[in-house]
Order: C-alpha cells, then sequence, then structure tokens
C-alpha cells in the first residue's frame, strides 16, 4: 500500500506540473508517465483515465485547502482575523492557479461541467466558513448589525480572488505586494464593517 501510495502521490505530482505548464487537454497519459516515471499502463489501472487523475487532483487539493482553513483559530479581533483569512487564502493560490488552468483547457463541455462543480464546492468551503464567522461577529456585536453578513462574505471572498488574478496577470508596476493588499484593502473592509453611517453619508449641494 505504501509503494502504490508513493507511485501515486509522483503521478499526481507531475500531473499537476503538466497541466500547470501545457493544459489539460495538451497534456497525454504519455507524457505524464515519462515524467514520473511509471509505466503509462499503472496510470490507467490507478486512476482510470485523464478524468479520473483530474478528479484526484481536485480531492486532494480540496483536502489540503480543507486543512488549512479548518486549523484558522479567530481571534475574534475582526482586523488581524482577515489578515489571517486572506493570508491563507494565499497560500492557496498555487492549487487554485492549477484548478484554473485545469478548468481552462478542457474541452469537453461534459468535463468542464464536471470539474466546475468540483471546483465549485471548494470555493463554496471557504465562503460558508466566513459567513460562520461573520455571523457569530454580528451576534456578538462586534460588527454592525445592519448589513448582510452573507453578502459580505461573498464581497471578502472577491476581494481575495481580486488580488489572485492582479498576481497572474498584471506586470511589477501595477502589483501590489501582500502587505500592500491588506493595508489598502482588507483594513479599510474591516473598517467598514464596525463604522455606522458610513454607507448613508452623501456631500451636502
Amino acid at each position: 500500500m505504501k509503494d502504490k501510495a508513493a507511485t501515486d502521490d509522483k503521478i499526481m505530482d507531475a500531473f499537476a506540473v503538466l497541466v500547470n505548464e501545457q493544459g489539460y487537454s495538451a497534456t497525454t497519459t504519455s507524457q505524464l508517465a515519462k515524467k514520473a516515471g511509471v509505466n503509462e499502463s499503472t496510470i490507467f489501472r490507478h486512476f482510470g483515465d485523464k478524468m479520473g487523475l483530474a478528479n484526484e487532483l481536485v480531492k486532494r487539493y480540496r483536502s489540503l485547502i480543507v486543512e488549512l482553513m479548518d486549523d484558522f483559530v479567530p481571534t475574534w479581533e475582526l482586523e488581524d482575523d482577515l489578515i489571517e483569512f486572506s493570508k491563507r487564502f494565499r497560500q492557496q493560490w498555487p492549487r487554485q492557479n492549477v484548478m484554473l488552468v485545469m478548468f481552462n483547457t478542457t474541452k469537453d463541455p461534459k468535463q468542464k461541467q464536471q470539474l466546475r462543480g468540483m471546483i465549485e464546492k471548494i470555493r463554496n468551503y471557504g465562503v460558508e466558513m466566513i459567513i460562520d464567522y461573520f455571523q457569530k461577529m454580528q451576534q456578538a456585536e462586534k460588527i454592525r448589525d445592519d448589513i448582510d453578513y452573507r453578502q459580505l462574505a461573498l464581497n471578502f471572498v472577491w476581494l481575495n480572488v481580486g488580488q489572485f488574478w492582479s498576481s497572474r496577470f498584471w506586470d511589477g508596476n501595477q502589483r501590489i505586494s501582500d502587505t500592500e493588499f491588506y493595508e489598502l484593502s482588507v483594513r479599510p473592509f474591516a473598517d467598514l464593517l464596525t463604522r455606522r453611517g458610513v454607507f448613508d453619508e452623501h456631500p451636502q449641494n
């Protein structure tokens, strides 16, 4: 069993590298066998086909991401906790990038739909965790009670997704560091959740 697990790890590591470099559809099992140092028949015996590889990769990434998020212990200090959430989101970027490339380079509509469902489960897990956090903070009267904590959770996730996309596509002059992101985006977001009246203020004519 240990030998099989070690072989599976080699295959999955090689699969992630190839998908990230050249895309899902362009990655062949013969290329994968060569990179992983195994026989092609071993891949079929262990995973069935390429979709089986994709399923296993997403399953492994989900387990790692869930473990990373479940390990988070809130301090119940809003600003500190949101920064920590963002840091953990940042740690997931390499895995999220592989899943994004895999989804975008899958040509088969059925496979793409299946991948979409698996990836959405991972995203929804993070959203639900933040929803639960905001709900408890609202109940403890640590954030405003006049705002929708579910929408807040989605907004916060998309704030971090935006940072993820900018890190992938913007050049050095436009890209901001993690520290700048925490200072310029996360801290003001936290501030808005505790300051009353900020959405009701209008300039006087």
